[in-house]
């Protein structure tokens, strides 16, 4: 009985639109950056964000819908920074905006003053 309750629990909340199937809460650029105090510590996914402007020594800028924030390279996948060097830099003949929209992964960092996002995976839509 016990593990069907178990059962029951897990399936109802892997239905919600809430969370991403691997435990993140699906929320907008908007949604962390003002809310980034109680976020704090929480893993979260922000899909359909364009990259822009990526470089390793001054980051970029990750955007969607809802707005824009800073995007840093801190403690972030070597193989994400290298793709988004490669694919989201300066804008010009070599850049591709299809390969720098997607997904990102991160956990909120609790911060003072301006909000970047850091440690962050970056998923390419496919």
């Amino acid at each position: 009985m016990r593990m069907m309750v178990v059962v029951a629990v897990l399936m109802a909340a892997a239905g919600s639109p809430a969370q991403a199937q691997d435990g993140a809460h699906m929320m907008t650029l908007a949604e962390v950056k003002q809310r980034r105090d109680e976020l704090a510590g929480l893993f979260v996914r922000v899909e359909n964000v364009t990259i822009s402007g990526f470089s390793m020594s001054r980051g970029g800028l990750a955007s969607d819908a809802s707005g824009g924030v800073r995007l840093g390279d801190d403690g972030m996948p070597l193989d994400t920074i290298t793709y988004l060097e490669r694919n989201c830099g300066r804008a010009g003949a070599t850049a591709s905006p299809a390969g720098c929209r997607g997904a990102l992964e991160f956990t909120v960092a609790r911060t003072h003053g301006a909000f970047t996002i850091s440690d962050a995976q970056f998923i390419p839509q496919p």
